[in-house]
Parts: C-alpha cells; structure tokens; sequence
C-alpha cells in the first residue's frame, strides 16, 4: 500500500500540472464486456455489435438470450431505461446469473444517479441528449434499489454458480465503488480490493475479459503489492490492445515505482506516442522526465522536457514540470530558478502560483514556497502578479498556526493585495470575500475554514 500511496502523490503533482493546460477530465464510462470466448452468432436482425457484447453470455438459456438480446439492442441505442426493464421483466427474481450480469452492466455503463452503487436510476436518452449531460443536470429520476454482490451470493446460496461474465461485471462493479466511494462504503477499502481480485481471477480464469477489466485488475494487484502478478495481467491486456496509451502508462508506473526503471522508460515512450495529441499525454511526458531523473539519465531528461515544450508553446505546464521533477528528485535550486522564471510571464496567474506553492507544500518545502514568494514581491511587478504572490503568501503563512510576528507578515501581504487587486480586478471579484475570510482568520483564535482560490 506504501508504493501506492507514492503512486498517488506522483499522479496528484502531475495533474496539477495539466490542469492549467487543459479542463477538466471526462468521467471514463466502462466499456462493454468482450470476450476471447466463442459464442453468440450474430444474425440478421442483430447488429454486429450486439452479438460481439454478448459472447460472453453464450452459455445462457434461449429464454435469457432472447432477453439479452433484446436488452442489448436498446442499450446500444441508449435507451437504457427500457433495457433494464426487459431484463427485469425476464427475471424479477434475479434467479439468473446472466441476467443479473446484463442488469449489473447495464447501471454501471448507463446509470444517469448513483446512491453508493445500492440504488440507481436509469432514463431512456432522447434524439440529441447524452449520458453526461444528464449525469450532470439537475432533472428528477426514479431510484430503484440494485445491489448487484448480494443478489450473486443469494444465488451462490441456492447453489448457482456464477458465469465468468458475471465475476466480471461483479470486478467491474467493485472498480468503480473504490474509485468513488473510497473509505465510505460499507466495506473497507482492503475488502473492496479483495473483492476486485477475486472476481477478476475468476473472470480471468473463464476466458471473459476486456482491456478495461484487465487494467482494473493489474492495477489492483499493483495497490496489493503484488507486481510480478500485475506484470502478467498487464501483458494480456497489451496483447489485447496494444495501443492503449492508458495501459502502457499504467504499467510503466507500476515498473517505475517497483525500481524497474529501465523497462519503464520503454512503456513510456510507447504510451507518449499512443495518446497522440490526448491531453493525458502530459503524464506520460512527466513520468518520463521523473524516471530519467532519477536514473541520472540528464540527456534523456531533457529529451522529454523539449517533447513538453513541443506540445505546450506559449503555455507554463513545461515549466511547471520542470519545477515538480526538480522537487520530486530533491534540486532546490532547480526548483526556485524555474519559479522564478515562470513568475515573469505567468505570475499573475493565481493557477500557476497556487501550482508551485501546493508542489512546494506537499513535498514539505513549505519555507522554500515563501522565500519564492517573497523573493519575488521585493522584486516587484505589475499589481495583479504582486497582488497574487501576496496573497499566496498570505495563505501559506495562514495554513500552519503561524506565530505573532508571521501573522502581522500575512496581514501586511493581504493589505497589499487587496490595494493591488482593487486596481486590477472588479470590485465583485470572489478574491476580496477569500482576503476577508484569511484576515479574519489570522486576527482570530480559532482555526480558519478553507478559504478559496484567488481567480
């Protein structure tokens, strides 16, 4: 769980990075079950797709096929509302496990409300909507209860044996309730993981899988510490979709995080070159650039930060990662010239500074982030880059029970950037609400609540 954990943090200071590239990322729906398993034949009233998803089910009753079929066709066209009553109407009882593997698909790819994964609401889409627009509107959906893991062990009870595609919708179904629901579901996150692995083993074992499910799967057993394990499912899954920048990524994280370093850099420069022009690319970039960094590799270092400066002309993220590579392998220097550098011509960017400051922070370099922010208010500037470092400042200083003589410093900066911003920004700009809030804070006893961004 500890190599995870630093995973987690190389991830997070990358993002950081992207964010003031791009927006932001588009929530990933999962992706229909495929199989290298033989079965369903499509024919000519069933669209080639239909009958490619629903190989997996070949072993089910013609009764249950028909159901599937039917279901299936009007998932495809979005109606997924109506899918998941054909199937319901076929087996209220949820005594079929191939059913229950449809209905488990069917909430997890097509749900428009989530409560916990143990209730969903569905809707049939209309000529123009998509599933995003309405997972983010504010409309009103009926709410049913589905809880996919109790309905299989009522039927693991009766003595029916759950189908590999139902031990793979079952893994799905466990992916997505750690990613969103972490540390507040019913079972831990330990369990959860557990979960994940058995399901997919068995799936695995049946010959029902995805490049979807198989990278759920290698990345789980990369949390458990089990990367020899993971090496192998992320092989299957490559052969299966070679390129899949998000695989090969993934498994160049795990490689570089194990000390593999060197096959590493292999799967990276293969991942950079499938995501194209993806803004997800930047990732691959920055995991490139820490790798060879921390082999000593400087040639190749650089190498990746020119392929950054290609991608991103006229825009921080390359200085940015610069600045983050330069703290993850411990070159204060480095890390101030290029903030310093960036201050020039971003610096009345509160993202570029909230960027360098929460780097700085999170890598415990809080008193290198102020002697930056400092250094560069004495130098001076136009008022809204000065405004934005006083106001950072002001916020670092606010953050960690600062003593007397720093508040009257954090006090000191706020003036300064409220005068500086009242000549730069709109009297109704959220910024002199947040100045407020931290002066009111720092004259008080009491803890401050968190305080929004400068914008």
């Amino acid at each position: 769980m500890k190599r995870f954990a630093a995973l987690a943090l190389v991830v997070a200071a990358i993002s950081l990075a992207l964010s003031c590239a791009s927006g932001p990322a588009k929530k990933v729906v999962p992706a229909a079950p495929a199989s290298t398993t033989p079965g369903v034949v499509a024919t000519a009233d069933i669209p080639a797709e239909v009958a490619d998803f629903l190989k997996p089910y070949a072993a089910a009753t013609k009764a249950c096929r028909d159901a599937l079929i039917k279901s299936a066709t009007l998932s495809s066209q979005g109606k997924w509302k109506s899918a998941y009553q054909s199937m319901d109407d076929f087996d209220k009882a949820n005594s079929d496990p191939y059913a229950l593997a449809m209905k488990t698909s069917l909430v997890l790819r097509g749900a428009v409300r989530s409560e916990m994964h143990r209730s969903f609401s569905l809707a049939d889409l209309e000529e123009g909507q998509d599933l995003e627009t309405l997972r983010n509107s504010e409309g009103e959906y009926t709410t049913f209860p589905f809880d996919p893991q109790a309905l299989a062990d009522a039927q693991a009870a009766s003595g029916i044996a759950a189908p590999g595609i139902l031990s793979k919708e079952l893994g799905d179904y466990y992916s997505e309730v750690l990613g969103r629901f972490s540390e507040q579901w019913a079972l831990s996150d330990e369990e959860i993981l557990a979960k994940i692995v058995e399901n997919y083993a068995k799936a695995n074992g049946a010959g029902v899988f995805d490049a979807a499910s198989l990278l759920n799967y290698a990345e789980t057993l990369t949390r458990l510490d089990r990367g020899d394990d993971a090496d192998a499912i992320y092989q299957q899954a490559i052969a299966l979709d070679p390129r899949n920048a998000n695989l090969l990524y993934s498994h160049a994280m795990g490689l570089s995080l194990r000390g593999k370093k060197q096959e590493a850099m292999l799967e990276i420069d293969r991942a950079i070159v499938a995501y194209g022009e993806d803004t997800a690319r930047i990732n691959a970039i920055a995991l490139g650039a820490r790798t060879a960094a921390e082999l000593g590799d400087e040639a190749r270092t650089q190498a990746y930060f020119a392929i950054a400066d290609k991608d991103y002309p006229d825009n921080p993220t390359p200085g940015i990662l610069r600045h983050i590579i330069a703290i993850a392998i411990g070159n204060k220097a480095a890390a101030s010239d290029v903030a310093d550098a960036l201050v020039a011509t971003y610096g009345s960017n509160p993202n570029v500074v909230r960027t360098l400051i929460s780097t700085w922070y999170s890598a415990g370099g809080a008193a290198d982030a102020r002697d930056f922010l400092q250094r560069n208010i004495a130098k001076g500037g136009n008022d809204m880059t000065v405004g934005t470092l006083d106001f950072y400042l002001a916020v670092l200083i606010q953050q960690d029970s600062p003593i007397e003589a720093d508040k009257a410093t954090a006090l000191s900066a706020l003036d300064d950037a409220e005068s500086r911003f009242k000549i730069a920004l709109g009297p109704e700009n959220e910024v002199f609400g947040a100045i407020a809030e931290i002066r009111s804070a720092l004259l008080a006893t009491a803890p401050p609540s968190d305080v929004p961004p400068a914008e």
